[in-house]
């Protein structure tokens, strides 16, 4: 028996299936029938939703970004924060592992989308720092002669602490504070 859903809640299902097979097929592995199957529907019908099955990658990779930067915006807790206060306020986020996503993102062999990951992740964030660093300048707080250059630091420059294993991750958010106070003369 065909069941009829709407556009978005069908749409939705197909992800959230292309999510599953992902991490336990891998991307490579994983075929548009693959995700049909899952979910018990003509493949046809994966793809009046996605065109490909990069599309739907995309798309899993673009709401989970989603996700973890509205969860660090939602650390900052308010915007009336001060840089320093925003800067004493960071944590390092802790991914949920149990969740949908992780296996597809930090799966063993799936370094390479673990980067396109970190990247949409700081490509998300670069407006939300130039934001608050803007800001800042105009309260008098910081003095630094080029925003954009600052936010860039800011967001693409924790990348080399956030990813060394040799560090806890309470060792990498003290050296990135660190470091902000010091670039932003704080």
């Amino acid at each position: 028996m065909r069941v009829s859903k709407e556009p978005e809640e069908r749409k939705q299902e197909i992800l959230n299936a292309a999510i599953e097979v992902f991490a336990k097929k891998g991307y490579e592995k994983t075929s548009i029938s693959d995700i049909a199957q899952t979910i018990n529907v003509a493949q046809g019908l994966c793809y009046r939703y996605f065109s490909s099955k990069e599309e739907l990658f995309d798309a899993a990779l673009n709401e989970y970004s989603d996700i973890l930067v509205n969860d660090m915006i939602c650390a900052l807790d308010g915007n009336d924060l001060s840089v320093s206060q925003i800067i004493e306020n960071m944590t390092i986020i802790s991914e949920n592992k149990e969740g949908i996503y992780y296996g597809i993102f930090h799966g063993e062999h799936n370094k390479k989308l673990h980067d396109q990951l970190v990247m949409r992740v700081c490509e998300k964030l670069l407006p939300i720092v130039r934001g608050y660093l803007e800001k800042a300048q105009m309260n008098c707080e910081i003095d630094v002669p080029d925003i954009d250059s600052a936010a860039s630091f800011c967001v693409f420059g924790q990348l080399g602490i956030l990813l060394r294993k040799d560090l806890s991750s309470s060792q990498k958010a003290n050296n990135i504070k660190v470091f902000l106070y010091y670039m932003l003369k704080l």
